[in-house]
């Protein structure tokens, strides 16, 4: 007999009721033991260059894009330029 998600059987039979699971008392399930200072001084190293990593891919995130934005801004300045140049032609 195949088992549905349901809870109960293929057949219509109602599967037995599952269980609870025993927690252990005193930590959570699946959390890292630290089990000397050595230990937890490495995995904060390890944090913080993650960290370091982390804001200098920002970082460098931020400076392409203001670089984009003076483009954008320069190629926006030319075209007034641009357009300033012609009607004063325009006039003369």
């Amino acid at each position: 007999m195949t088992r549905r998600r349901s809870g109960t059987t293929v057949h219509g039979v109602p599967a037995p009721f599952p269980q609870p699971v025993i927690m252990r008392v005193g930590r959570p399930p699946h959390a890292p033991t630290v089990r000397s200072s050595a230990m937890l001084l490495l995995n904060e190293e390890l944090a913080r260059a993650r960290m370091r990593e982390y804001e200098a891919v920002a970082a460098q995130a931020r400076l392409g894009a203001r670089v984009h934005a003076v483009q954008k801004w320069q190629r926006r300045a030319e075209r007034a330029a641009q357009r300033a140049r012609l009607a004063a032609a325009q006039i003369l």
